[in-house]
């Protein structure tokens, strides 16, 4: 009887003792799930930024949620942001820009190369939202610098061409 009741006790430590610290409680304090934290990657190249409860900006909800955010709110944590697709840019030059504000605001758009020269500007006055497409046929290999001003928020992102000549 105590052998069998040993045996017994024994199967159940090994059921319960792998789940032992994985219960999760619900907190409205808690900003990440540990456990939901995924190496899936979010196909894709949709740019609808949201703010996450941890206060850096997600390319959309799928990156959010694959970080294991619980909470996040509908655009960027700052005033602006800006995404641009693709990166590389290859032969084509097709370069789709958008940039994101909270508030209606004017937009300063400059692409320069690697020796600080200007190879792009525009202004768009008073929007909320707006999608470039910047021609960067012909601009050369290398790394360029993307630079976005709404409001006096001013954020850089770098750009890689690499188009082969046919």
């Amino acid at each position: 009887m105590r052998l069998e009741f040993l045996y017994r006790l024994g199967l159940m430590m090994l059921v319960i003792l792998p789940l032992a610290g994985k219960a999760q409680f619900f907190n409205p304090n808690v900003c990440q799930d540990t456990l939901m934290i995924t190496n899936n990657p979010c196909f894709g190249t949709i740019y609808q930024p949201v703010c996450g409860c941890d206060g850096i900006t997600y390319r959309n909800e799928c990156l959010a949620y694959a970080q294991g955010l619980l909470n996040f709110n509908q655009g960027p944590c700052e005033f602006m942001d800006f995404d641009f697709t693709p990166n590389p840019v290859a032969t084509a030059g097709e370069l789709k820009l958008k940039v994101i504000c909270k508030d209606v605001a004017d937009i300063n758009v400059w692409i320069f190369d690697s020796f600080f020269r200007q190879r792009y500007y525009q202004v768009s006055r008073q929007f909320m939202d707006i999608e470039l497409y910047p021609d960067v046929r012909g601009w050369g290999n290398g790394v360029y610098f993307v630079v976005v001003e709404a409001a006096g928020t001013v954020k850089v992102k770098r750009l890689l061409v690499n188009q082969i000549n046919p």
